[in-house]
């Protein structure tokens, strides 16, 4: 198989709930890996002023650790002028739109993934992305709703615009996260889309993405999301290193993630609802994870969160093989 000698460029995908400031910091210092990250989306709002609290999640000085791209949700173009000069104004010259979001409620607005089904929303989106942001205004997609066309009929508008790349999540809206992704889909995409283009779907392994790399070699990069989240590890071991996956390195990240997160969250409610997120992905990393998670559901204080990790860690708790991704689809070369 013929890896390209270049770098990847790799991005942590925003995820809801679970990449947020906290975890990204925390993620960064214990295990590293990535260039850069996408902000889980901020949404536009009604009105000509952005408080200030709707944007601290992404206030500069609180994202040193990692290259950070607000994503928006929208399908406003005065609202998405109102955000984006509030971001700027923060010293941002790149953000990220979010045309991808699968959940139906979203969809259904005409948000997310949604936005893809109405061309004159989206013209206006991109309108004033590229006027606001100029050379610096990037969008997420996927490859449709329903069916994989979507995306294809919609890359002649996309491609009318200096966009700084686009990102493709190889399913349909409809898919969710379920299924495999559409490879031919994305490969049709990639050779009609005129900007970077950076692959987003099912990367949970090194093998994934060498398959993925000798497969598109002209892709511009590469997100991770929930493969990440399953597997700390999995970032860095694609860009070379060798250590074996630590129980020891994972339960640091851990207790970092729990004190910082306690100290960012008012009561045991919502901190647990943030750590059972995580968990909701990470338990798959384990040989007896299932359990683990069963008894981490359950956990009503923050004590009892401790003792659960406290328990599975002093039998020295097994890491699992986190089974391939996309590696099945693609020939080896």
């Amino acid at each position: 198989m013929h890896i390209s000698t270049l770098p990847p460029s790799l991005c942590l995908a925003p995820l809801r709930g679970v990449t947020g400031l906290v975890f990204r910091r925390t993620f960064t210092h214990h295990f590293g890996g990535f260039d850069c990250a996408v902000s889980p989306f901020l949404t536009t709002v009604a009105g000509t002023r952005i408080k200030a609290t709707h944007l601290a999640e992404i206030a500069p000085a609180r994202n040193r650790d990692l290259p950070l791209v607000p994503q928006i949700l929208g399908k406003s173009a005065p609202q998405l002028r109102t955000l984006l000069l509030a971001i700027r104004d923060l010293g941002y010259t790149r953000t990220d739109l979010n045309a991808g979001c699968p959940w139906p409620v979203i969809v259904r607005k005409g948000r997310g993934a949604g936005l893809l089904r109405d061309a004159d929303a989206l013209r206006s989106m991109l309108d004033t992305g590229c006027e606001i942001m100029p050379g610096g205004f990037s969008i997420k997609v996927r490859l449709g709703i329903d069916s994989p066309d979507l995306l294809q009929a919609r890359l002649e508008l996309l491609n009318a615009y200096p966009l700084h790349e686009v990102t493709i999540h190889a399913r349909t809206a409809h898919q969710r996260y379920e299924g495999e992704v559409n490879l031919p889909a994305f490969a049709q995409a990639l050779a009609a889309c005129r900007h970077p283009v950076r692959y987003n779907g099912d990367i949970r392994t090194a093998a994934d993405f060498a398959c993925l790399q000798a497969a598109f070699p002209s892709a511009a990069g590469w997100m991770v999301g929930r493969g990440a989240v399953c597997d700390p590890f999995l970032p860095a071991r694609i860009r070379g290193d060798s250590r074996p996956p630590s129980a020891e390195r994972l339960r640091a990240f851990l207790d970092d993630y729990l004190d910082q997160s306690a100290a960012e969250l008012c009561g045991p409610s919502p901190l647990l609802g943030r750590l059972k997120e995580l968990w909701s992905y990470l338990h798959l990393r384990f040989t007896d994870g299932a359990t683990l998670w069963r008894q981490i559901r359950t956990c009503r204080r923050t004590d009892d969160y401790r003792r659960v990790l406290d328990a599975g860690w002093s039998g020295a708790p097994t890491l699992a093989d986190i089974p391939n991704g996309v590696a099945h689809l693609l020939p080896h070369r």
